[in-house]
């Protein structure tokens, strides 16, 4: 469950002019200032599956994206990403899925499919296990986006691009997919069938992680993830590795314009979080009310 978790997730308030202490992490937007900037920039977990219209009921946050001139997101998102995708996504070989699973394991998964999205297993015969299992995710996480209503990460790049800001993306579409498509198919397997035979926990735990984000509950975020049995192995490759790697390459980035960055939630908290690591590299970080 945390793997769903990290892929969805892939994340002091301000009153007038005012600052004053938020009880706890109860904040998305964290205001980064100190070690030589002269402006402050911001960061901003997101929750993949949600929407724009987040944005438009937190009307404050739009004050503080227009006081920047970068964004930053984990990756940068064109309409070339489906395609290039697609070449992580599929078996390179003449492995199918009715191939890896035993008759009886495909009927399962078969049955999961049809129930969840209308389609037959058959159709993603040439997908990778952890193909089917983000598809899933796509149709059973709780959301708000739409053709009308953006993930949110999609929105900022698409703010950004109308309004001439620079973007940047902190690791590559290659990056991310190596990540999320290219490990052993035999533990893609496994971790697909253990998603189908607890899916109802995880539909709980699914909808308990929606609503700490709606809360703006980073600390509740991170105790659901640590209760979870991920390996540190696994546990690194999803967010230790990939926040030092960013955590090296902000500094500059921050130093030359106000940059509103913009990453899952969960790459917010915990002893490798970019709030702690922020703070390590001298930085102040103060969250904002919104």
């Amino acid at each position: 469950m945390k793997k769903a978790i990290l892929l969805l997730l892939a994340f002091t308030l301000v009153l007038n002019t005012a600052h004053a202490q938020i009880k706890g992490n109860k904040s998305l937007l964290w205001e980064i200032s100190g070690n030589g900037l002269t402006s402050p920039s911001y960061l901003f977990g997101t929750y993949h599956f949600a929407g724009k219209n987040l944005v438009d009921s937190l009307s404050d946050i739009k004050k503080y994206f227009n006081n920047c001139k970068t964004v930053a997101g984990e990756i940068l998102i064109d309409s070339t990403m489906t395609t290039k995708l697609a070449a992580y996504m599929v078996f390179k070989d003449s492995t199918t899925l009715d191939k890896i699973f035993t008759p009886a394991e495909f009927k399962l998964v078969d049955d999961y499919v049809k129930q969840v999205t209308k389609m037959n297993l058959e159709d993603f015969n040439l997908c990778k296990p952890a193909t089917v299992s983000t598809i899933l995710s796509g149709f059973t996480s709780p959301k708000t986006v739409s053709d009308t209503n953006p993930a949110l990460d999609s929105y900022f790049q698409e703010e950004a691009k109308r309004r001439n800001y620079k973007i940047i993306g902190l690791e590559t579409l290659e990056d991310q997919a190596e990540l999320l498509f290219n490990a052993p198919i035999a533990d893609q397997k496994k971790d697909l069938l253990e998603s189908i035979s607890k899916k109802d926990k995880e539909k709980i735990k699914g909808e308990k992680l929606y609503k700490l984000y709606l809360d703006q509950d980073l600390d509740g975020i991170e105790k659901l993830m640590d209760a979870e049995h991920d390996t540190p192995e696994q546990t690194d490759k999803m967010l230790k590795n990939r926040n030092l790697k960013w955590i090296a390459e902000l500094p500059p980035i921050l130093k030359e314009q106000p940059t509103f960055v913009v990453v899952g939630a969960a790459h917010l908290v915990g002893q490798y979080g970019l709030i702690k690591q922020l703070r390590l590299k001298g930085y102040t970080l103060k969250p904002v009310k919104i």
